[in-house]
């Protein structure tokens, strides 16, 4: 990911599970974000974009209510930004204290994460094989619209790729046996 990517826009491309976390989940997901310093509202919209690999992205809507529960809770403060109006939120010692007592479902939080993560790189290798699959099937798709290929060299190519799709059943065999 590019850090104009990071800095500018949410990785989730509009797409978003609308339940990733429960209220009470991201409330104390924002808690632990914001052990790690102040930040802004938009900007942790952001950080969980980008921790929950885009597969979330709360709207303004989700976000600011939060904070502003968890300021009149006593758990954080908003400080106003000079002369922007940006409010910029830290974690209070009662804020602090409720995320140590919180431990069982910040660890439900971070499982998720670690979920997300995981399914994050399972698409990205998905979309290599789509990638290489794609560009297979262009340079074949050249190779006959131009008539480069003889018969025995399409003869050829057709045993490749059955014997490929061979490897990769037995590949495939013997990691579900493993699994079970």
């Amino acid at each position: 990911m590019t850090n104009e990517q990071q800095a500018g826009q949410c990785t989730c491309d509009g797409k978003s599970l609308s339940r990733m976390f429960n209220p009470k989940q991201l409330r104390v997901y924002i808690l632990y974000l914001l052990a790690d310093g102040s930040n802004y509202g938009y900007e942790l919209i952001k950080k969980i974009g980008l921790e929950t690999a885009g597969f979330y992205c709360p709207s303004p809507g989700v976000i600011y209510p939060t904070l502003t529960l968890l300021e009149e809770l006593g758990f954080i403060v908003a400080q106003k930004e000079q002369g922007k109006g940006r409010k910029c939120y830290s974690l209070t010692p009662e804020g602090k204290c409720c995320l140590l007592l919180q431990a069982d479902m910040l660890a439900e939080v971070k499982l998720k994460l670690s979920y997300a993560q995981e399914l994050k790189a399972g698409n990205q290798f998905a979309k290599e094989v789509e990638l290489a699959v794609d560009k297979f099937k262009s340079l074949l798709r050249h190779k006959i619209v131009l008539q480069e290929l003889t018969k025995e060299q399409s003869t050829r190519v057709v045993e490749i790729i059955n014997s490929a799709v061979e490897r990769i059943e037995q590949v495939n065999l013997v990691l579900t046996a493993k699994g079970r």
